[in-house]
């Protein structure tokens, strides 16, 4: 099996070492930005006119039209993960290669304004993650109706091919994954500012909104998600200021679920280990309103890039004759240093100097990372029969270090540790036993 992967990783390298040559105006990122592609053209500047016809480079392959206003393109991107965990014991997890992520995507735009994306997934769990219309009119006001990422977790927005840890740290746990709904985004004042608000189907925290192979929403209510990002200090004459961004999501929406198994529409929390760490008892069930507030941090200047983000998350849930307003809340501090070669980014990062066939001897980007993150489970649950002490902490915390490496725009190599540290709901027992993992992932993107 090792033999076979090696032969993959050779052979596709060597195709996009060929590829590398040529650069098309595109976002290289799989998961879209959701912000305006529409500008008039500046007088002051001139535009670069596409060609009509077949293209291949960096960000896919495919076909223009319509003087290059329509096109079809093919993207998309593999991951291939090792984890190691170390001083294993009961369910703290088993050592395991496996393939985390293959997502193929199709665009076809029309004139530039319409435009068609689908991303099927085809790893541990298989169906559609992304399918949507969206119309770009203007830079303010733009559409898009489908299944996709809701606008509220930051890390969660970032494309799966820009993160700098394997895995996505504790707010992921408390905020929505995929869904199906509308929205509508922009950018306003000046460029300065992004802002996204939509109506969802209102999944259960962290879902993907798959269910055998299908589109499955799991959902019994609507949420109202809005999201503002800005850039205050983007045109600053002071040049470290202007990567300096400051934004809050909101969520609000109802749930109403019932004590039959399947039917609780309540999430389970995962460590970054991928392993169970807490989950609600058997009966309870979500039963009334659902909010959700994010605020979120990201800067960046030269090798330098800051994220950081808080979320907290207040669900009513029943258990028999009682229902509690249960509070739950995560944060996570990242900071990453581009070596050489690169500076830093929330999409991925572009090396100054790319390993091509023609440049050999190029070296790519190299990055550290470090990241703190924490988990917080509302102690009043507990008491109140919840969560079950025996089988749910209380509270994680998880420190992680790692380095990337990428050859150029389309290869990247990670390897990262993260160690968390459990406290466990059952105070007079020993706490679940640290979860110390070591990461490792080869990704190829096109």
């Amino acid at each position: 099996m090792y033999i076979f992967w090696l032969k993959v990783v050779i052979s596709t390298t060597t195709c996009f070492f060929l590829l590398n040559a040529t650069t098309y105006a595109q976002e290289d990122i799989s998961d879209r930005p959701q912000k305006s592609v529409t500008q008039k053209p500046s007088k002051k500047k001139k535009t670069k006119k596409r060609k009509t016809g077949f293209f291949y480079g960096n960000a896919g392959l495919g076909l223009r039209w319509n003087k290059g206003k329509s096109e079809i393109r093919l993207s998309g991107f593999m991951q291939t993960d090792t984890r190691t965990y170390f001083d294993d014991v009961g369910d703290v997890g088993k050592d395991n290669f496996l393939l985390r992520r293959i997502q193929p995507s199709l665009e076809v735009k029309f004139n530039r304004m319409y435009s068609f994306y689908i991303m099927p997934s085809f790893a541990s769990t298989s169906g559609i993650l992304d399918v949507y219309l969206e119309g770009n009119f203007t830079k303010p006001f733009n559409v898009r109706v489908g299944k996709f990422k809701p606008p509220f977790g930051l890390e969660r927005l970032q494309s799966a091919t820009a993160l700098a840890f394997n895995e996505r740290a504790f707010p992921t746990n408390l905020a929505p994954n995929r869904e199906v709904g509308a929205q509508i985004f922009g950018n306003i004042f000046g460029d300065t500012t992004e802002y996204q608000m939509g109506l969802f189907s209102g999944t259960i925290d962290n879902s993907t909104g798959l269910r055998n192979g299908v589109v499955y929403s799991n959902h019994s209510g609507v949420d109202f998600v809005a999201r503002l990002f800005s850039h205050p200090l983007k045109y600053s004459s002071a040049e470290f200021m202007k990567g300096l961004g400051l934004g809050v999501a909101y969520s609000y929406g109802t749930q109403h679920g019932n004590a039959q198994p399947g039917e609780y529409h309540l999430p389970a929390f995962i460590s970054p280990g991928q392993q169970l760490i807490a989950s609600y008892v058997p009966g309870a069930f979500a039963d009334g309103s659902r909010e959700r507030i994010g605020p979120q941090l990201y800067y960046h200047y030269g090798p330098l890039g800051i994220l950081g983000e808080y979320t907290i998350s207040q669900q009513n849930i029943k258990l028999g004759g009682a229902n509690d307003r249960v509070t739950n809340e995560a944060f996570q501090v990242q900071l990453s240093w581009v070596l050489f070669n690169g500076d830093a980014s929330f999409r991925r990062i572009r090396p100054h100097d790319p390993l091509t066939l023609e440049n050999i001897s190029a070296l790519g980007a190299l990055q550290l990372v470090t990241r703190y993150s924490e988990l917080n489970l509302d102690s009043k649950a507990f008491a109140h029969g919840l969560f079950d002490p025996d089988h749910s902490v209380k509270k994680a915390q998880d420190f992680g270090i790692g380095i990337n490496w990428y050859l150029n725009r389309n290869i990247k190599f990670q390897l990262d540790y993260n160690q968390t540290h459990f406290t466990n709901g059952a105070i007079a027992e020993t706490n679940r036993p640290e979860e110390k993992v070591l990461f490792s992932r080869m990704q190829i993107a096109f």
